[in-house]
């Protein structure tokens, strides 16, 4: 007898013997028929992708339109690499590379890189904060709280849509042909964003 798993079974001596299997149907078998009876526990296989606690790496692109008096639209790329503590918790660091097209200046920060997951499942809501600091020319404060969705696409791949704030402090500097030599005061150049990531 092969094929069928036994749940509620009646057995006839010497005569028949009534198999129930876990979706309804009844089988009927003559005793002669049967060569063994055994008990099989059922397999359970779950293939559902979910975040395991180990190394994690994310790779987000996007742009930012400039809000704010100094506000200046931008193109970022960035990368992270960190620890995924449990499926709620990630910290790590990374470093970006931002481009503000009215400036014409790139930044490069260096940050730490922290999200919280609000579900197991394989879509899930996070809010997520980039911060750190920017040493190449401007050489300020950065920071880029997030709030987005995370799917998964594959068992090990995920997918990142996320809307943030982006700040960088920096130095402006101010010319004028009357003064003696050009100044600078520390200014905020800050942006809306929209970025698109791969979690792997």
């Amino acid at each position: 007898m092969n094929g069928h798993k036994s749940c509620p079974h009646e057995k006839i001596p010497n005569q028949s013997l009534k198999i129930q299997t876990n979706d309804g149907s009844l089988f009927v078998y003559e005793i002669t028929d049967v060569a063994k009876i055994t008990k099989e526990e059922p397999i359970v296989i779950n293939n559902k992708p979910k975040r395991h606690a180990g190394y994690k790496g994310f790779f987000d692109v996007g742009g930012g339109i400039g809000i704010r008096d100094f506000g200046d639209n931008i193109f970022s790329i960035s990368t992270s690499h960190g620890y995924q503590f449990s499926p709620y918790f990630f910290l790590g660091a990374g470093i970006g590379v931002e481009y503000h097209t009215k400036w014409e200046a790139t930044f490069m920060p260096i940050f730490a890189d922290m999200r919280g997951y609000f579900l197991k499942g394989n879509v899930t809501p996070f809010i997520g904060a980039k911060a750190g600091y920017s040493p190449y020319k401007g050489k300020g404060v950065y920071f880029n709280p997030t709030i987005g969705v995370s799917f998964f696409v594959f068992k090990e791949f995920a997918m990142n849509v996320t809307i943030g704030y982006n700040l960088q402090h920096t130095k402006i500097y101010w010319y004028d042909f009357k003064a003696i030599k050009p100044w600078h005061t520390w200014e905020i150049i800050d942006a809306i964003t929209f970025k698109i990531g791969l979690e792997i």
